[in-house]
């Protein structure tokens, strides 16, 4: 082993040497002291931001992070944001950052005026309140005041792979970065068209049962009234009319009527006698304009037609037409009870029984109420489509049944927490409704795992309780409460990669690819055939949740319950209902509750129960429950429990 060598230092040199360690360790604890006074000086000067969070909590302040969405407005994307002022301005904007700010944007010469406004001092952090005083103060400057409204609206989870946040009253694009919502909550933001800008002021309704006091207390609202406000039902619904559900864009439109009617552009205006066949079209070129108005006076009803004025509907209400480079476009303006006399009988039997009718009523009332809140149809002027897309629009079916269920509902919707509720609804269950995560979605408190059976018996397995055809639900009536069909993996697998790579160039994360070295891959090109498929996962209430289609170089995984239905369907070669009867008329597989059992020769045997997406409302299980004595109320809560029925009084 080699010794270690001692150093020798002489007297002389270890005094010199001690001299030195105490004068760099008292440079060091001068050096510690100072730190230290800086820190508290730092801390005693800062802006008091804890004060702020204490009092009215995290939403009473603006991240300087959430200017990336507010300054949109003013065309500055949100990478500009970020790299041109965020690195100069604190964690929470203060009264510096907004003369920065006004600075920046070139309206440094109002800086005195806007601090008065918002009676801001020195090393002042904002409040919302303020900051909004500020922003629109900016907003009145650059002149985009107009396009920029406030939108409430209850957070319900960011949209994978995309820069857009789901809400009860559609979607939003959004800075996803600088998003600083909170799952469940309700607030008010800054919107300019579908852009979500920013925060207005936190809305979060929490809301408990005060059963002692039998009534509803909100803790955010003066003296513990009940928050109704936020319900809004309108009275108008403009529905953007398709070509027999296919298309929306025509090459004319032909308009006739009974009686005497109107087409009108601005000030211009043409009374046309009843009966006398008009093109939408040649009006609109005569008089130079990209929109017309075909307008009617009472409960009288315009036509569609072609040019020799064979009829193709009538309508209830005004038709708009507009003008675009795809051609014609058609919206039908109607009162809202007009509108639901037309989707009722299009969406439900009249022979159901008339409990089950009004439930569907309220449960219409409901949706396109929500849906007349989102931007969705707002390129088409309208709130809805007349498809299964939102809900199906069929005056020609209207009966009295589907009415008098509409008259006896008038202006009711569904409400949870004092806020429109999301409603959904289908066909039939397999025995169970299911909840938001078929569709990747965050849950709600309404919507889930509810058993329609009327043994109320658990299965011991979903394969099993699939299988057993003698299963008795309020909805096993239907013909699709139970099917079965065969799949061929092997030779319908171009179809099958076509579906494949078409949801992969989505980028939408309902469906993954994966490579055998554990690779995710954005095509399936190199994957070689169809080996196999097989259901790794399931939610509560048994609706498949996760199906695997294995290659021979790798597997993709498909995770929403509406593109599990369409794959399937690629390679289903035959579908019989419960009865025996060939159902391959319909457009997918039936629902995504379902069995498989592999067969010879790459073929499976599929199982399964139920038509639609399970979620919400069972309409053939509300005609059970109708048929048994319950109420359209009755009803309602057993598939939306903890909702309330609302109506303007």
């Amino acid at each position: 082993m080699m010794r270690q060598q001692k150093t020798v230092v002489s007297y002389g040199r270890a005094y010199v040497m001690r001299q030195k360690n105490r004068r760099r360790r008292r440079k060091y604890r001068w050096l510690c002291l100072g730190i230290g006074l800086l820190f508290v000086l730092c801390f005693l000067l800062k802006p008091n931001v804890q004060a702020v969070e204490n009092a009215d909590g995290w939403s009473d302040r603006v991240k300087s992070s959430e200017l990336a969405g507010y300054l949109q407005a003013a065309n500055l994307t949100p990478e500009e944001t970020r790299r041109l002022l965020l690195p100069e301005l604190r964690e929470y904007v203060t009264t510096e950052d907004v003369q920065l700010i006004l600075e920046k944007l070139g309206f440094g010469e109002y800086k005195k005026d806007v601090l008065g406004q918002a009676q801001l001092a020195a090393g002042d952090v904002l409040s919302r309140a303020q900051w909004n005083v500020v922003y629109e103060f900016l907003l009145e400057k650059i002149q985009v005041k107009d396009t920029v409204s406030q939108v409430t609206l209850q957070y319900l989870g960011k949209i994978s792979g995309e820069a857009r946040i789901m809400a009860d009253n559609g979607n939003y694009d959004c800075d996803l970065e600088s998003c600083q919502m909170e799952y469940g909550k309700k607030y008010v933001v800054y919107v300019q068209g579908n852009l979500i800008l920013g925060i207005y002021a936190q809305e979060e309704q929490k809301q408990t049962e005060a059963t002692n006091r039998g009534k509803r207390e909100n803790v955010e609202t003066e003296q513990g009234a009940e928050t109704t406000d936020q319900i809004t039902v309108p009275d108008m619904i403009r529905v953007l009319l398709t070509q027999d559900q296919k298309k929306v864009f025509r090459e004319d439109v032909w308009i006739k009527c009974d009686v005497e009617w109107k087409l009108r552009a601005g000030e211009t205006e043409d009374v046309i006698p009843a009966g006398e066949v008009r093109s939408c079209k040649a009006w609109m070129e005569t008089h130079q304009t990209d929109q017309v108005l075909a307008e009617i006076s009472g409960d009288n009803r315009l036509k569609l037609c072609d040019a020799d004025g064979n009829e193709k509907g009538s309508y209830a209400g005004n038709l708009h037409v507009y003008r675009g480079d795809s051609g014609l476009w058609l919206v039908n303006e109607l009162g809202m009870e007009a509108y639901l006399c037309g989707v009722v009988p299009g969406e439900m039997p009249s022979f159901f029984a008339p409990e089950a009718l009004k439930a569907q009523a309220v449960c219409a009332r409901t949706y396109v109420a929500i849906q007349a809140l989102g931007t969705t149809y707002e390129t088409y002027h309208a709130d809805v489509d007349d498809t299964t897309a939102c809900q199906v629009y069929l005056p020609a079916n209207e009966n009295q049944a589907a009415t008098d269920a509409v008259n006896a509902t008038a202006g009711e919707v569904l409400s949870y927490e004092g806020r429109l509720a999301s409603v959904y609804y289908f066909s039939t269950s397999c025995g169970y409704t299911t909840g938001l995560e078929v569709w990747q979605q965050e849950p709600l408190d309404y919507l889930g795992k509810v058993s329609l059976l009327l043994s109320g018996e658990q299965p011991v397995s979903m394969n099993d309780f699939l299988k057993d055809w003698s299963v008795q639900a309020y909805d096993s009536e239907s013909r699709f409460f139970r099917w079965k069909g065969e799949l061929q993996v092997s030779e319908h697998r171009d179809q099958l990669m076509k579906k494949i790579e078409e949801a992969l160039n989505r980028q939408d994360g309902k469906l993954i690819a994966v490579s055998r070295n554990g690779q995710h891959v954005a095509t399936v090109s190199d994957f070689g055939n169809c080996t196999g498929i097989k259901i790794c996962g399931r939610s509560d209430a048994g609706a498949v949740t996760d199906l695997a289609v294995i290659f021979e170089n790798g597997e993709v995984h498909v995770y929403n319950e509406n593109l599990i239905r369409n794959l399937i369907w690629q390679i289903c070669v035959s579908l019989s209902d419960k009865n025996g009867e060939n159902a391959n008329t319909i457009t997918m597989l039936p629902s995504a509750f379902f069995t498989l059992q592999e067969q010879e020769n790459g073929r499976y045997e599929i199982i399964g129960g139920g038509l639609g997406h399970g979620i919400g409302m069972s309409q053939y299980g509300a005609d059970g429950m109708a048929r048994t004595g319950k109420t359209a109320a009755e009803i309602l809560q057993c598939f939306f429990p903890g909702t309330e029925l609302f109506w303007e009084k």
